[in-house]
């Protein structure tokens, strides 16, 4: 197209259009008083604003807050972690339980302080809230499931 790099036509002014939407444009003098439209508007605007302050007021109080929560959450874990055995409800005896913490919490013993018999060993990762396992943990998950333990006597 002539006049044109991309190859799109350019729309053709037209000041009839031009004429028609300055009629319909609601102009005013500034420099005396707002006419009550333009008042209607700016009172508009500014409400629209105000919420917009309190909008974004809230969004930052939560953004304060949400780390201060996952710590605290991260905490109690931690903790949780610590006194998992001995919790109500915990699948095996306490006694059988030994603490490694990282990177699974405990290693335990089934069957091992009550019968001395050893059922099985299991691998124990103490979770919390919406929490999952960490990469390494997974991999770990993985190797058990598959069976690649060992022991090594040395």
């Amino acid at each position: 197209m002539p006049g044109s790099k991309t190859g799109l036509a350019r729309p053709a002014f037209s000041l009839a259009k031009a004429r028609r939407s300055l009629r319909k444009a609601r102009l005013f003098d500034a420099t005396k008083p707002l006419p009550s439209y333009a008042q209607s508007y700016l009172k508009q605007a500014n409400e629209g604003l105000e919420q917009e302050r309190v909008d974004l007021a809230r969004r930052r109080k939560l953004a304060r807050e949400n780390p201060r929560r996952t710590a605290e959450a991260v905490r109690i874990g931690k903790v949780v972690e610590k006194i998992g055995p001995s919790l109500p409800g915990f699948p095996l005896q306490s006694r059988d339980c030994r603490a490694l913490f990282e990177p699974i919490d405990y290693v335990a013993f089934k069957g091992l302080s009550e019968r001395g018999v050893v059922d099985a060993v299991v691998f124990i990762d103490v979770k919390s809230g919406g929490a999952v396992l960490q990469p390494n943990q997974r991999r770990i998950k993985i190797a058990v499931e598959k069976g690649r333990v060992s022991l090594f006597t040395m």
